[in-house]
């Protein structure tokens, strides 16, 4: 009997270490999934900006800025995206874990799975 109790409440212990895990992963991937969406934002809009002093014939030197812009706000790109694939990546494996302690409605399992599905590698 002493060792049922013990093994409940050890399992208890890790499904609530589980949980805080999920719920700092699911945070990770939030913001790193808000970062790279500006990322994106921000590369299209220099994108757009560069077009459109091409098509005025703007000055080089206005052309030359814009295209400097543009280049480094695709720079960030391939970061953010490997950071998130990670981030992500980790965050599953957690679902993964979490599944032998926690039910499916539990709900840091929830967000956690909602963080992980609204990712789009």
């Amino acid at each position: 009997m002493h060792d049922i109790s013990q093994t409940s409440e050890s399992d208890e212990k890790t499904a609530s270490i589980l949980r805080n895990k999920l719920n700092a992963a699911a945070d990770k991937v939030i913001r790193l999934d808000q970062e790279m969406s500006l990322y994106l934002k921000e590369e299209r809009k220099a994108s757009k900006h560069l077009e459109g002093l091409r098509g005025n014939d703007a000055e080089a030197a206005d052309i030359e800025e814009a295209e400097t812009n543009w280049f480094n706000a695709g720079q960030m790109l391939p970061s953010a995206q490997s950071r998130l694939a990670t981030a992500a990546t980790e965050l599953r494996s957690l679902i993964k874990k979490a599944v032998e302690y926690l039910p499916s409605d539990d709900d840091a399992m929830q967000r956690a799975v909602k963080a992980s599905n609204a990712v789009d590698l």
